[in-house]
């Protein structure tokens, strides 16, 4: 059989080295792929997308200059000078909103002169904007700053430094896919098709929250780093200090970068101390002393930030002045029962949006989502049948070739963090907000959970061999995932192929 020296049980044998190496140059070359893929379509969009980025940039500037927000303001005169020259109409309007059915030119290819009068009006629709993500944890606006600073060291000035923080999410992608295979290969070591499925998967997954500027792109990292330190952690009797230092670091980046990977982390924790509990029988203080140390590593950049929210943004998580900005107020526990997603129906539809935008993302183009109809559906059936599928088996707990408790972790890190996006649509009136809103109460923002990605792959690809058993599964299911790639990858391209034609992106710079 042609991958009998992939699974032969010794992998320092003449026989398995030359695999493993073609296996890492295969792997290096998807981190590429994925890298490359994100700097095209983050160089095609022009500035500021409907994603909030004028809101992530803004914070960007503050924390490259050194200063910590301390309040909700307007933005800063700084981003509003880059704001204001160069943002693009192309997201939220159509070309029939302006003369001649054409969209305007980009006011920094226009002489000053010319382009003043239309930069100040720009600018005073701007600057009443209220920066509402300010009490979000600092460190994607951190990592981004010192990054932006890096950028205007070596001469990048204007809109191309603004497109060199974008380009900040090539090298997070590749990280994202060398994780997923580190994991993959952690999980089931003898099973070729998964570990090299889920970094197939990650590699063309059509996301495009990463071509832009956002803080949900750096939680796939970070919570990718929590769960390999878990399977570590999981596999280690007792769990060593340098692991303990190393996982209570990651859960402490997890909880910096995103308030909404609290569901991810509340499912870690419970993994720990799951673990914590099973060593204590045999060794008690050596799991002691390792759990002591990942709660001090992952405590003090924890709790320092929520006294920092606390004295600032009057809460230790700081989202409820956000909430008060955004026109929401809170139900009565007795009238959440009454939202539709306890129908069948409205299930279906919190289902159907949070899985389209959490595989496509939801960026707008001419005031209208990039979707596929086709795709969406796919999108949609398949991660329910697949995970469905990778469900059963798990029970079953009859595959020799995967860790049951990493696969019962992947699966329920991907279902809190879908229950998150659930309980907030029925806990809030959304009174005047668009999205949601009082008529379609669903808040399926994908992005938000995004750091649900590689538990989500090793799950879907996990129920892709289910389908097949015995000879040619391997094959069957590479060929699989390589299909569904293929698709999700033609489908963008069909969907998004108009934005490398406006005049306002990186490929038009004079």
């Amino acid at each position: 059989m042609a991958l009998a020296a992939d699974k032969h049980p010794c992998l320092n044998t003449p026989t398995a080295t030359p695999v493993r190496s073609r296996e890492r140059w295969l792997i290096l070359l998807l981190c590429l792929a994925a890298a490359l893929r994100v700097f095209v379509y983050a160089a095609a969009f022009p500035f500021f997308s409907n994603g909030d980025e004028d809101l992530h940039f803004d914070l960007v500037t503050q924390y490259a200059g050194g200063r910590l927000p301390r309040t909700f303001d307007v933005l800063k005169s700084e981003s509003m000078d880059f704001i204001s020259l160069y943002c693009s109409p192309e997201f939220l309007q159509g070309p029939d909103a302006f003369p001649d059915g054409r969209f305007p030119g980009p006011l920094w290819k226009q002489p000053a002169a010319e382009a003043a009068p239309i930069i100040e009006i720009t600018r005073a629709a701007w600057q009443r904007e209220v920066n509402w993500e300010s009490s979000q944890p600092p460190l994607y606006y951190a990592v981004a700053g010192c990054w932006w600073r890096m950028g205007q060291l070596v001469g990048l000035r204007g809109i191309e430094s603004l497109y060199w923080i974008r380009f900040l999410n090539a090298p997070l992608i590749f990280l994202v896919v060398w994780l997923g295979y580190l994991t993959s290969r952690m999980v089931a070591p003898e099973h070729l098709g998964l570990r090299l499925g889920v970094p197939l998967l990650l590699a063309f997954m059509p996301q495009d929250v990463f071509y832009v500027m956002s803080n949900d792109v750096l939680s796939p990292v970070c919570f990718g780093a929590v769960f390999l330190c878990l399977l570590r952690w999981w596999q280690a009797d007792p769990p060593w200090r340098r692991l303990a230092v190393l996982t209570g670091l990651a859960v402490g980046a997890t909880y910096l970068t995103k308030l909404s990977n609290l569901p991810l982390l509340t499912i870690a924790l419970l993994a720990v101390l799951t673990k914590f509990m099973a060593t204590m029988r045999r060794q008690p203080r050596a799991a002691a002393l390792a759990l002591v140390i990942m709660v001090i590593c992952a405590g003090i950049p924890i709790l320092s930030w929520m006294v920092w929210s606390q004295l600032h943004f009057t809460g230790i998580t700081g989202s409820g002045p956000t909430v008060a900005l955004l026109g929401w107020t809170r139900k009565p526990l007795a009238e959440w029962w009454h939202h539709p997603i306890f129908s069948v129906r409205g299930l279906w539809v919190f289902w159907s949006e949070v899985m389209a935008r959490f595989w496509r993302g939801e960026l707008m183009w001419h005031n209208l989502e990039f979707q596929s109809d086709a795709a969406d559906h796919f999108y949609i059936i398949s991660s329910l049948l697949f995970l469905c599928l990778a469900l059963a088996r798990i029970q079953r707990a009859a595959d020799s070739l995967a860790m049951p408790p990493a696969l019962w972790l992947a699966f329920f890190s991907f279902l809190a963090a879908v229950a998150f996006l659930a309980l907030l649509s029925v806990q809030f009136d959304f009174g005047q907000c668009v999205y949601p809103s009082r008529d379609h109460p669903y808040f399926t923002s994908g992005r938000l959970i995004s750091g649900a990605l590689i538990p989500f792959a090793l799950c879907y690809v996990y129920g892709v061999t289910r389908l097949w058993r015995g000879a040619g599964e391997v094959a069957l299911t590479l060929g699989m995932v390589a299909l569904i790639a293929l698709l999700a990858v033609a489908s963008e391209i069909a969907i998004k192929r108009d934005v490398f034609a406006s005049e306002h992106n990186w490929y038009h710079l004079p």
